[in-house]
């Protein structure tokens, strides 16, 4: 009988055997381990794959802080800032460029005509009136002027002398609803004349101080 198990042992048989010899004993080894006794020294590097993690096996314990980047993440996956946008805001960057002017745009449409302008026989005159008289050193003096019948007054000037008015105080100029009734008009009021008051201080000028008075005036 040996020689016929001899006589059908080859050189794959042989092989076979010590194969399945090293398989099993590697298997008796492994199954002999002892409970935590494998640590990363016996790990081969890379040799975890992903299939060997289990389901939700890594935790937020398991990752090392600020390691994760965006790109880590699905789309919405990120959590939301207060401000409705991941992560709180940056710095705002500095003001770019100005741009190039865009085209010209269209020709708006004609605006409304405008309301007719004075015409030349509309056009503002003045009328004035000097004192006949000097004003006496130390004295004061009221004067008048009034626009024509058909006209109005829009305003009024004065000057205390031709050539001396520096040597005058004007206490008022003002205008006058007209020569029957001096006062000023109340607010929104017409007038058809300006009225003045000039003083002529003590010991000042003594002669040629004949203040002026003028009205402008507008056709009704």
């Amino acid at each position: 009988m040996i020689e016929a198990i001899r006589a059908r042992l080859t050189f794959a048989n042989i092989m076979s055997l010590v194969a399945l010899s090293i398989a099993l004993g590697g298997t008796s080894y492994a199954a002999s381990l002892a409970k935590n006794s494998v640590g990363s020294t016996q790990i081969k590097a890379s040799a975890v794959k992903n299939s060997d993690l289990g389901s939700s096996a890594v935790t937020s314990g398991k990752v090392r802080n600020g390691s994760l980047l965006a790109k880590d993440f699905k789309t919405g996956e990120l959590p939301r800032g207060a401000n409705g946008t991941n992560g709180a805001p940056g710095t705002p960057g500095a003001t770019g460029a100005t741009g190039p002017a865009g085209p010209t745009g269209p020709t708006g449409a004609t605006g409304a005509p405008g309301p007719a302008g004075l015409s030349g026989a509309g056009l503002a005159t003045t009328r004035h009136f000097q004192a006949a008289a000097d004003l006496a050193d130390g004295t004061k003096g009221t004067y008048d002027i009034y626009c024509p019948a058909g006209q109005r007054a829009i305003g009024g000037g004065v000057r205390g002398d031709d050539t001396a008015s520096e040597g005058t105080v004007v206490t008022s100029s003002r205008p006058a609803k007209s020569s029957s009734d001096t006062e000023p008009p109340a607010d929104g009021g017409t007038f058809l004349g300006w009225r003045i008051t000039v003083l002529n201080p003590a010991g000042g000028i003594t002669t040629g101080i004949r203040p002026e008075v003028w009205v402008i005036c507008l056709p009704n």
